[in-house]
C-alpha cells in the first residue's frame, strides 16, 4: 500500500525547512504539523542533527543538515525526510562566507565536493541507524526516503538523487541548480560517458570541460540523467524573483524535474534580463579563473583561496593587530621579512586578479545602457558611475606605483646597520608613502559611496532578488492565498478583512496561551484536590478517629473495670483484697470540632475553585473568539484541542 506523505504540501515542507535553520525540534514539528493540517502527527517522531554525528563533518566542509523520521504503525507510515541546509551568509562565529564559497567553487565551477560527500555520509549513517532500530521493533512497513532542501541544500538533495538515486521523492525550494561541471567532478560514470561523447580527456585536464559548447553539454547531461532516474521524482518550487533562478540559464546549469513558479513580490518580476546580458565567453573566463583555486579551497578552505588569489597572508596580518609600538621595533626584522615576501607575492597575483575582475567592467558602458533602458538607473546616474569607476582605476594604478616605489627600497631592518641615519630616513619615507596609499584608499571609498548612491534602484532590484531567495518569502507567498501569514518566529498569524480594516490574530500564541493555561489550571485543580484530601484526612477524619478511640477506651473501662485496678494506687496484699475496683461509670462530654476550622478551609477552597473557574472561562474565551472570528476555518478549533 502506498504511503501518503506526512509533509504533503509545499507550505508544510517550507515551514519545516525554515525552522531547520534554527535547530528543529520534535515539539516544533508537531506544532507546525497541527497548525497546517488540523490533525495529530504520526505517533513517533525522531530528529537527527548532523552536528551530533561528528564523523560527517571531519573536513569542516560547512555542511549542516537534519533528518526527521516519522513512524506510525496504525497509519502505515514509515518516512525519513533528509533536509540539507541551504547557504548561510557566513560561517558560524566568523565573517567568512564558507557556504557561498562552496556555491562558487563547488557548484558554479564544479571542482569541490566536500559538502556533497558529507551530505551523503550523513544520510548513510542515519539511514542505517533507523533501519537497525526498525528491525529491532519488528517493523514491516517499507521505509520511504524523501529529500528536502533550500538553496544550496536543494543542490545537495538533487545531486544525491541524480548520482545515487537514494530518494523516493525530492522537493527543493529556490534551489541552486545542479551544474554539469559539478556532476562531472562528482559522478565518474557520467564523466566517462561525457569524455566518450565529446572526445575529451577531462580526467587529465579538467579545465578542458569548459571549452565544450555549453548548450551541447547541457543537452547531453539532461538526456543522460533523465535516463538514470524518474524525472517525476524531483519537484522544484521557485520564486520567479529568486536570484538563483535568475542565473539558472548561465552556462553549465541543468534543469531536471517539475517546477512550480510562484510570485513572491507583485511589484517586482526578476533580474533575469540583467543576468542575460553577461556573455557566455565572460562566464567561461570566470570559471577558468576560479577553477585554479578549487584544490586550494578543498585543502585550506576560504582563507587559502583568499591568499592564493591575492598573495595576502591573512594570518600574518591578523597577528599584527595585537602589536603595540615597541612590538613593531622588537619584531621589525621579522615583520619586514614577511611583509616583503607578501608584497612580492601580491605583485604577481593582484594584477592577475584585477585582469579577471575587469571582465565584469570591460563592457560597463553598454551594460549600464541596458540598465538605463530597463529603468534601473537614469542617464545622469550612469554618467556619474562611469566617471567614478574611471577614477577608481586611476587610484588603483597610483597605489600600484606607490607599492613598487616603497618596496623597491628593500625595506631593510631599521636601526640595525652601521648606517643608522640612512635606515631611519628610509623607514620614515616608507611610512610616509603608506600614508599616501591610505589617502588613495580613502578616495576609492568615497568614489564607491558615490557609486552606491547612484545605483540605489539597481541595488534594490538585486536585494529584492536576494530576499526572494529566502524561505520566509516563499512561505509568506504560499500562505497569502489562505488568508494567513507568519512572523519571524514562525508563529501562524490569521488574517481577516472587515471592510477596509485588516485584522491579524496570532493563532500560535493563542494556542500556546490556551493550552498552557489549561495545563496550569489542571495543575491547580490537582493541588486543590490534594489539599481537600489532606484537610479531610488531617482534620475531619482524624477528629472522628480520635473520638472513636476515646469512646472505645471508655467502653473498655466500663466493661472491664478490674483491668484498671492499678488506678486506685498501691496497697498491701491484705488491703488489695478489700479495696477492689468493681465498677467504672464515665460521664463523657466530647465537644464538636471548632466550627472555625472547617469555615476557614471551606472558604479557602471556595476561593480557589472560583479562581480556577474564572481562569477556565478566560482561556475558553480565547478559543471561542478565534472559532467565532474564523468560523469558516474548520482547523482552528482542532488546533486548540490538539496538544504538542
Amino acid at each position: 500500500m502506498s504511503q501518503e506523505l506526512v509533509l504533503d504540501t509545499d507550505l508544510l515542507r517550507a515551514r519545516v525547512m525554515n525552522l531547520e535553520y534554527k535547530h528543529l525540534t520534535v515539539e516544533e514539528i508537531k506544532r507546525i504539523y497541527i497548525e497546517e493540517t488540523g490533525s495529530n502527527p504520526p505517533t513517533q517522531i525522531h530528529v537527527y542533527h548532523s552536528e551530533d554525528f561528528k564523523s560527517v563533518n571531519v573536513n569542516d566542509s560547512g555542511f549542516d543538515g537534519t533528518i526527521i523520521h516519522f513512524y506510525d504503525e496504525e497509519k502505515g507510515i514509515n518516512q525519513m525526510y533528509n533536509i540539507a541546509r541551504g547557504s548561510e551568509i557566513q560561517e558560524k562565529d566568523t565573517w567568512k562566507p564558507l557556504d557561498w564559497a562552496y556555491n562558487a567553487l563547488g557548484i558554479f565551477v564544479g571542482q569541490s565536493k566536500n559538502q556533497y560527500d558529507d551530505a551523503l555520509r550523513f544520510e548513510e549513517i542515519v539511514a542505517q541507524k533507523i533501519i537497525e532500530e526498525l528491525k529491532q521493533k519488528g517493523a514491516t512497513i517499507e521505509l520511504k526516503k524523501i529529500g528536502l532542501g533550500h538553496s544550496q541544500g536543494g543542490n545537495h538533495s538533487e545531486m544525491i538523487q541524480l548520482t545515487k538515486h537514494l530518494f523516493d521523492q525530492v522537493y527543493v525550494i529556490n534551489d541552486a541548480p545542479p551544474n554539469v561541471y559539478q556532476l562531472a567532478y562528482v559522478d565518474l560514470d557520467f564523466r566517462s560517458k561525457l569524455e566518450e561523447e565529446f572526445g575529451v580527456n577531462v580526467s587529465t585536464d579538467y579545465n578542458i570541460i569548459y571549452s565544450i559548447p555549453p548548450s551541447e553539454l547541457k543537452a547531453f547531461a539532461e538526456e543522460y540523467y533523465k535516463k538514470q532516474i524518474d524525472e517525476r521524482s524531483i519537484h522544484h518550487l521557485t520564486s520567479q524573483e529568486d536570484m538563483l533562478y535568475a542565473v539558472s540559464d548561465v552556462r553549465g546549469f541543468i534543469d531536471i524535474g517539475s517546477r512550480r513558479v510562484i510570485d513572491t513580490n507583485k511589484d517586482f518580476t526578476s533580474i533575469k534580463d540583467l543576468v542575460s546580458k553577461i556573455s557566455d565567453k565572460d562566464v567561461r573566463a570566470i570559471q577558468l579563473y576560479l577553477s585554479q583555486y578549487s584544490d586550494v579551497y578543498n585543502e585550506k578552505g576560504f582563507d587559502g583561496v583568499v591568499q592564493a588569489m591575492t598573495g595576502v597572508d591573512i594570518a600574518f596580518i591578523e597577528s599584527l593587530q595585537d602589536y603595540e609600538t615597541m612590538d613593531y621595533v622588537i619584531h621589525a626584522g621579522d615583520i619586514v621579512s614577511k611583509a616583503n615576501h607578501m608584497i612580492d607575492d601580491m605583485n604577481v597575483k593582484i594584477p592577475e586578479l584585477m585582469e579577471n575582475v575587469a571582465i565584469l567592467y570591460k563592457n560597463l558602458d553598454p551594460i549600464f545602457s541596458v540598465f538605463v533602458e530597463l529603468g534601473y538607473v537614469t542617464p545622469e546616474e550612469k554618467k556619474t558611475v562611469l566617471t567614478e569607476v574611471k577614477g577608481i582605476e586611476e587610484d588603483v594604478a597610483s597605489i600600484q606605483q606607490l607599492l613598487r616605489k616603497t618596496f623597491n627600497w628593500g625595506m631593510v631592518t631599521p636601526f640595525l646597520t652601521p648606517f643608522v641615519t640612512d635606515d631611519i630616513l628610509q623607514w620614515k619615507a616608507s611610512i610616509e608613502v603608506l600614508f599616501r596609499i591610505r589617502d588613495k584608499v580613502l578616495n576609492i571609498l568615497k568614489r564607491l559611496q558615490i557609486i552606491q548612491e547612484n545605483t540605489i534602484n539597481l541595488q534594490n532590484a538585486i536585494t529584492t532578488s536576494v530576499n526572494a531567495h529566502s524561505l520566509n518569502e516563499v512561505i509568506l507567498a504560499l500562505a497569502r492565498s489562505k488568508g494567513r501569514t507568519y512572523d519571524e518566529y514562525g508563529n501562524l498569524i490569521l488574517i481577516k478583512k472587515i471592510g477596509e480594516t485588516e485584522i491579524r490574530m496570532n493563532l500560535s500564541s493563542a494556542v500556546r496561551i490556551y493550552q498552557k493555561g489549561l495545563q496550569i489550571l489542571d495543575e491547580k485543580e490537582a493541588v486543590l484536590h490534594e489539599m481537600k484530601q489532606r484537610y479531610s484526612y488531617e482534620y475531619v477524619e482524624d477528629f472522628e478517629i480520635q473520638k472513636q478511640k476515646l469512646m472505645k477506651k471508655i467502653d473498655d473501662m466500663e466493661q472491664n473495670p478490674w483491668s484498671y485496678q492499678h488506678l486506685l494506687g498501691q496497697f498491701t496484699y491484705d488491703a488489695e483484697q478489700v479495696y477492689v475496683l468493681r465498677r467504672i461509670d464515665v460521664h463523657e462530654s466530647i465537644p464538636p470540632m471548632d466550627p472555625m476550622i472547617p469555615h476557614i478551609f471551606e472558604t479557602m477552597f471556595s476561593y480557589y475553585e472560583q479562581e480556577i473557574s474564572k481562569g477556565k472561562e478566560l482561556v475558553t474565551t480565547i478559543k471561542k473568539s478565534f472559532e467565532e472570528f474564523f468560523e469558516q476555518d474548520q482547523n482552528v478549533s482542532k488546533i486548540f484541542d490538539l496538544r504538542y
